[in-house]
């Protein structure tokens, strides 16, 4: 099985949410006409219950199948899914820069970079959960509105402040923490993608839970999606102590290479091809673990 090179320690250092009733006048007729008129309205609301209610289900379910549809055929070409990822990446970046990213810097680039090759063996189709979807006019719209959204949580949830219980603070500071103690006790032995999915699902689990607090994205999709995506995509990244090394390398990495991927997934309903697939249970329980041992040691529980 193929070995991953370790980072060395340079590179470390370099790192950087009625019915209406009708009463006639005749009162020897009231009391029937109260109850005539009162069973009529019933009638007539309960008839306009369930006929609303299959046009709301019939709405969903073809909304839901032209999502699906699309979704599919989006998956099937590569040249589009890769369209649509760079101008989820250029929007993202956009927004980023009006919040005080520096998006020129070489950290930022290659952040970006990854998010868009992580689609060029192709990307696959999901079939969303919405639970409380948001009613986006089109993709394009998600895009504006979600890589807004993101990148506002990415400040909020992952960017480090000087207060040490601020939520970026604590966040970046615990997947970076965590990343740092996983590769000194690798000793710089190289490693299988397999043995590295423990800390990718560490650093996944942290991000997943900031994420699904910025509106926009709970209710979208399952945070057990979002994770097994999160653990495949953070794995192929996971040596680069530029993003995961320090807490401001923690902000950029969410910030360039995670967020075009949920928005895609959001948006798009597409993942790149194979990241759907949950890791190993093991790894997944040993790096939740790790996760909340350092989230616990930082006063979050």
């Amino acid at each position: 099985m193929k070995k991953i090179k370790m980072p060395s320690t340079k590179d470390i250092n370099k790192a950087v949410s009625g019915a209406t009733k009708t009463v006639e006048k005749t009162v020897d007729k009231a009391a029937d006409t109260v109850v005539n008129e009162t069973t009529k309205a019933a009638d007539k609301v309960a008839d306009t219950v369930v006929d609303t209610t299959k046009a709301v289900v019939n709405d969903v379910t073809k909304a839901a199948t032209d999502g699906w549809n699309y979704a599919v055929a989006l998956a099937n070409d590569t040249a589009a899914v890769m369209t649509s990822v760079g101008n989820t990446v250029a929007k993202n970046t956009e927004e980023a820069a009006k919040q005080g990213f520096d998006v020129a810097s070489t950290e930022w680039k290659q952040g970006s970079e990854i998010a868009q090759n992580l689609y060029r063996e192709g990307a696959e189709a999901i079939v969303k959960a919405a639970e409380d979807a948001y009613a986006w006019a089109d993709a394009n719209a998600c895009r504006i509105g979600l890589t807004y959204a993101l990148t506002l949580g990415v400040v909020s949830f992952f960017t480090p402040k000087p207060a040490p219980a601020d939520p970026g603070t604590v966040n970046s500071t615990a997947a970076s923490m965590t990343w740092v103690a996983w590769f000194v006790s690798q000793g710089g032995k190289a490693a299988t993608m397999a043995q590295t999915m423990t800390i990718s699902c560490s650093i996944a689990y942290i991000v997943s839970e900031g994420l699904f607090m910025i509106p926009g994205v709970k209710g979208q999709v399952s945070k057990n999606l979002v994770f097994n995506v999160l653990s495949n995509c953070i794995n192929t990244t996971i040596t680069n102590a530029y993003l995961w090394g320090t807490p401001a390398g923690v902000g950029i990495a969410v910030g360039s290479a995670i967020s075009p991927v949920v928005a895609t997934l959001i948006c798009e309903g597409v993942v790149p091809r194979g990241m759907s697939k949950g890791p190993d249970a093991k790894a997944a329980e040993d790096g939740i673990k790790m996760a909340k041992d350092a989230l616990k040691s930082l006063g979050i529980s």
